[in-house]
């Protein structure tokens, strides 16, 4: 096969290729062929919180202070109303979030760990879980 033969079978390949293909979309009919979303209908009381929505703080305390700087930076106070931890798990807790980052001075640990005993102990039944609305609606 010459050159020009090898070319010229190239070109109806390409050319046979390009037709079964077929032309490019322009944007707009892309845009049209996107599927219609529907919604849904709403079945949720609308006044319900968002997910996210700040409910409620931590209880008075001495070390209170410390349990919004250690504690809330990464959790909500929701989080620890539902814990009902012994004084060892609140210090394995404690220990365990200190290695993850959480800003808990040793001298303060065992003032940290009491004050979350008292308050979210095994005598905790102060939490009630709040129905929040469905996420992105």
């Amino acid at each position: 096969m010459s050159r020009s033969a090898g070319f010229a079978m190239l070109a109806v390949l390409a050319f046979i290729g390009a037709a079964l293909i077929g032309p490019p979309e322009t944007a707009a009919a892309k845009s049209s062929k996107k599927k219609k979303t529907t919604t849904a209908p709403v079945n949720f009381d609308k006044n319900l919180p968002v997910l996210g929505t700040k409910l409620s703080g931590l209880p008075d305390g001495p070390s209170k202070a410390l349990a919004d700087k250690a504690c809330l930076e990464c959790h909500s106070a929701d989080m620890m109303w539902q814990q009902r931890l012994t004084e060892k798990q609140w210090t394995a807790t404690v220990t365990k979030m200190v290695g993850w980052g959480s800003d808990v001075p040793d001298d303060k640990k065992g003032a940290l760990i009491a004050y979350l005993v008292e308050n979210f102990g095994p005598d905790n039944d102060k939490f009630q879980p709040v129905i929040t609305r469905p996420v992105g609606r």
